[in-house]
């Protein structure tokens, strides 16, 4: 919560989500919070890929049986069906830029993209070749795999739960990378549990750290990754150098080039707009 911060300017957050800064109170104050877009979008999209190619291929599965000693002539028959990637329908909640990023690579593998998201322009769709829809349901009903790419705020708490599970294939993955607090978790649970989804790949969860009596953590069709999807040695030096220019900039006087509550453009002096460099 912000308080107190007349002398501030602006909060700079170094990463994608802003959801651990109360921005409407930081708005209410006149203050402007950034955040570092696009320092992580090339390390999630990839991420997100190899979360789709672990589940079709029961990466976590295979690798357990092998390593206990239990690849035998009939192992593979056993392992049940082995979806495919390509052909298959990708479903994006959300088509900022990691969202298209993501659709970049995914038709690299032949996958056909949707995405639902009410905000996005109409050309970052066509450029990218995806077909937006305008419902999640139809999203969730379409779906080979789902990959959620949305921030976490008030609109977006929760944004996917029991109605969006119900309504997607079984034979259906569910992918997170993300925020866990964007997906009812109690929901995904149960629709992991009672085989309404083949399964899913987590980065992110409502809790963080994991506690580690959680269900998800027992259950053989989840992968999952601890928030790392952003993380490379490029990215973390690339974070850095954004967040400092973005410093630079509003002590310039000039907006900052990802400013995340545009709202407050009505509370504080006009400024020129942002520099790239």
């Amino acid at each position: 919560v912000v308080e107190e911060i007349d002398a501030a300017a602006a909060i700079i957050s170094m990463g994608h989500g802003f959801d651990r800064i109360d921005h409407n109170a930081a708005t209410d104050q006149g203050v402007m919070v950034v955040n570092t877009a696009g320092f992580v979008t090339e390390e999630v999209a990839n991420h997100v890929i190899m979360l789709i190619l672990a589940c079709a291929k029961k990466l976590t599965i295979v690798h357990e049986l092998v390593r206990a000693g239990r690849w035998e002539s009939g192992t593979n028959l056993r392992l049940g069906l082995m979806p495919p990637i390509d052909g298959q329908v990708l479903g994006l909640v959300g088509l900022g830029i990691i969202g298209r990023a993501t659709a970049l690579r995914a038709r690299v593998f032949g996958m056909e993209v949707l995405a639902y998201d009410p905000y996005v322009a109409p050309w970052f769709a066509k450029e990218g070749r995806v077909e937006v829809v305008h419902t999640l349901n139809e999203l969730a009903s379409r779906s080979d795999y789902v990959s959620m790419h949305t921030p976490l705020n008030d609109e977006t708490s929760k944004l996917v739960g029991e109605t969006f599970f119900l309504a997607m294939k079984p034979t259906a993955y569910f992918i997170n990378t993300s925020r866990g607090g964007t997906v009812d978790e109690r929901a995904l649970v149960r629709a992991l549990q009672n085989s309404e989804l083949a399964g899913a790949g987590l980065d992110v969860f409502e809790q963080e750290p994991k506690p580690h009596d959680n269900p998800l953590l027992s259950l053989d069709n989840v992968i999952v990754s601890p928030h790392s999807a952003g993380s490379s040695d490029l990215s973390v030096s690339k974070g850095k150098l954004i967040q400092g220019q973005e410093a630079a900039r509003v002590l310039r006087g000039t907006w900052p080039m990802s400013l995340v509550n545009p709202e407050v453009r009505a509370k504080i002096p006009v400024r020129p707009a942002a520099v790239n460099g």
